[in-house]
């Protein structure tokens, strides 16, 4: 009996524990997981970066569909750049050879190879899955940089083409595609050539290129783009026409070192858009920009470096603020001529910056023009990077005369080397800067009568610059502040207070005007 009771007792405690383990058992496959909110799952996804969501969508089905369904629903920003994010080769081992000269690092030229094309395996790799996980999925901006060397390897040329093909199928808001990194120590390949295709971007609203060929024929029409920048860009063939009217709503080109056709940037019909940007652009045959438009709704121009002397910029009634920088004169000085004519087509515009070597050209011709042939009546400031040389006092002269209606003069002065000055002016420059100012008794209707605020910036106490000051206080009759803010050189900041007490000496013909250093 005994032995039969301790019998029946084991049964039930061997029942019991088999009891217990199948229902940890079933406890442990239950998935926690599936009982969470998926708002708390994408919130937690929120907070990962990119590599960990792609390592997540590795783990199962299951999270890759969840991971796709979070980036349907929240669009990403990819910034993919293949120096900066190649993997963990690239940053243990390879981080301080890409920066260093081959004949100083301990690593052999092999070894050197090795670790780059690990890493470069690594960034394909990731790209590959990183855009596979967004098909079809909207990005709010994707920026791809890539290493285009010379002799590059035709493999990673493909899957270069491929991820641009992506860009230009899917749904993107910003675009910036960069093939001018120069880390790595071989020489730059040709411009990389975008593949062919006949694309249509449908969302795109700011598109960048750099340092590529580009082909206006590739594309069938950009219905959203507002924005194209082109750095460093050979266009191979059409028009800037072409292209506005592949992108009706483009408001802002910015090109800049780009190399184009010569007839680009020219054209009989309405360009319309409202910034343009031009900058150390040159043709295939001149090297120099030459530029014919017509531009209706034109609000910004920006033109730094050189255009040939034909260059018009016709209809710019909107016109609110230029920006034009000359880069070399020509020995005849006869840009001057055409320079008042430019001027005088953007007369519509409010503000007008111009530097140095636009500053000598002007005024042109044996007389000294008092003005440009056409006042700039709707002109309210003028900003002038000059250094107050002898080269440039008749063209600030010619400026101030023909701004009647001036109001904010802005005088950013360079340094004094003469390499930004030209030494073989024309005869008719000889003239005496130390009395040039208080020689000009003829009336500058702007200082008499509008003239409010001057800003001095880079000041030094040199005596071009003391007699400049003069004869605006002097001449200015409303004026109301002359800011003056100075260089921060030792030998300039033990003068200034000599300077502050000398300026508040000088006449001032607004009871109003204040001198302010900064």
């Amino acid at each position: 009996m005994e032995s039969g009771g301790s019998g029946g007792s084991s049964s039930k405690k061997g029942k019991k524990v088999e009891q217990q383990s199948k229902k940890r058992q079933k406890t442990n496959t239950i998935d926690y997981m599936n009982y969470i909110p998926e708002a708390i799952v994408f919130h937690i996804l929120s907070l990962l970066p990119l590599g960990e969501l792609i390592i997540m969508s590795l783990v199962s089905q299951r999270w890759k569909d969840t991971v796709v369904r979070y980036l349907k629903i929240v669009p990403s920003s990819l910034h993919l750049d293949e120096c900066e994010m190649p993997g963990t080769i690239l940053k243990r081992d390879g981080q301080c050879l890409l920066r260093s000269n081959s004949a100083h690092s301990r690593y052999s030229l092999q070894q050197r190879h090795c670790l780059i094309r690990a890493a470069r395996k690594s960034f394909i790799e990731f790209v590959d899955r990183c855009l596979q996980l967004h098909s079809d999925c909207m990005i709010n901006n994707l920026r791809l940089t890539f290493l285009n060397e010379a002799g590059g390897d035709y493999g990673y040329t493909r899957k270069i083409d491929m991820w641009v093909h992506f860009a230009f199928t899917n749904d993107i808001k910003e675009l910036s595609l960069d093939f001018s990194d120069l880390t790595l120590s071989k020489p730059l390949a040709q411009p990389f050539e975008l593949p062919h295709g006949y694309f249509a971007p449908k969302i795109t609203k700011t598109f960048s290129l750099k340092f590529c060929k580009f082909r206006l024929s590739t594309f069938q029409v950009f219905g959203s783009l507002k924005g194209i920048s082109l750095v460093q860009v050979e266009i191979l063939g059409g028009s800037l026409a072409e292209l506005a009217s592949k992108c009706p709503v483009l408001k802002d080109v910015n090109l800049v070192n780009c190399v184009f056709p010569d007839q680009f940037m020219m054209s009989e019909e309405d360009i319309i858009v409202e910034k343009l940007s031009v900058i150390d652009c040159k043709t295939e045959e001149w090297e120099a920009c030459n530029i014919n438009l017509s531009t209706p709704c034109l609000l910004k121009l920006h033109i730094v470096g050189n255009i040939l002397m034909t260059s018009h910029i016709r209809n710019a009634t909107k016109l609110l603020d230029v920006t034009f920088c000359m880069e070399e004169i020509n020995e005849n000085y006869l840009q001057g001529d055409a320079l008042g004519s430019f001027f005088i087509e953007l007369g519509h515009s409010r503000s007008l910056t111009v530097n140095n070597c636009c500053i000598q050209v002007l005024p042109a011709g044996n007389d000294l023009l008092q003005g440009l042939p056409t006042y700039l009546n709707n002109l309210n400031h003028l900003c002038l990077l000059a250094g107050l040389e002898k080269q440039e006092m008749p063209g600030i002269s010619c400026l101030l005369r023909s701004s009647p209606n001036l109001e904010n003069l802005t005088l950013l002065l360079l340094g004094t080397g003469r390499e930004n000055f030209q030494n073989d002016a024309p005869p008719f420059f000889d003239l005496e800067e130390r009395i040039y100012w208080d020689e000009r008794n003829s009336t500058f209707s702007c200082v008499q009568n509008s003239l409010k605020k001057v800003t001095m910036d880079g000041f030094s106490g040199r005596n071009n610059e003391m007699k400049l000051i003069q004869f605006l206080l002097k001449k200015a009759r409303v004026l109301q502040k002359m800011e003056i803010i100075s260089i921060s050189t030792a030998e300039v900041m033990e003068k200034i207070q000599y300077l502050s007490e000398t300026l508040s000496y000088f006449p001032r013909a607004s009871p109003l005007a204040s001198i302010e250093f900064c």
